[in-house]
């Protein structure tokens, strides 16, 4: 977003009001996108299941509707109808991959590992798709162990799935705005 306002505050500086004027709407288009790319993703995890928030959609996945949990390159919330990817869950990076030993994933938390023991790359501690899982898994176990998941519903339970309009209509204006004010 500062970029955004550089980048802006620069061509004030050098061609003068109007160019600034002009530059204006690509840099609010420019720092929205940012906003919605870097700040806006996340995972919320309370009782009633787990919110994924990407950048222009917000889903909220029920524990009755969860029936696994992956890592592959993300952290993936699966459904009977549907795979949500969480954006701000991302597997480790390619370092962080080919750095890891056996000994990293040898304590992977419960139900990481597959029938035959086997590991997927965003298992390794530390990365966000293994923390969120990990966070998720244990989560979800406890509240099937204390009785308070009724299971077998999965197939029933509707998950909850939002796109972000304003977001969304809000860059398509700013760019509008932006490819016009280049034109005038």
């Amino acid at each position: 977003m500062l970029a955004a306002l550089a980048a802006t505050a620069a061509q004030l500086a050098a061609d003068g009001p109007a160019a600034g004027l002009r530059a204006l709407p690509a840099g609010a288009a420019v720092a929205l996108l940012g906003w919605v790319v870097f700040a806006r993703p996340r995972v919320d995890v309370d009782d009633t299941g787990v919110l994924v928030v990407n950048p222009f959609t917000t889903t909220h996945v029920p524990w009755g509707a969860l029936i696994e949990v992956r890592t592959r390159y993300t952290c993936t919330f699966v459904t009977p109808h549907r795979r949500v990817e969480a954006f701000a869950a991302p597997g480790p990076g390619r370092h962080v991959a080919a750095s890891a030993t056996a000994a990293d994933l040898r304590g992977v938390g419960p139900g990481a590992a597959d029938g035959r023991g086997s590991v997927q790359i965003g298992e390794v501690p530390g990365s966000s798709s293994a923390t969120v899982a990990t966070y998720v898994r244990r989560r979800w176990n406890d509240l099937a162990e204390d009785g308070l998941l009724d299971l077998g519903q999965a197939e029933q339970t509707p998950v909850r799935r939002e796109v972000d309009v304003r977001a969304l209509a809000a860059l398509g204006v700013l760019v509008l705005l932006a490819v016009a004010a280049q034109l005038v």
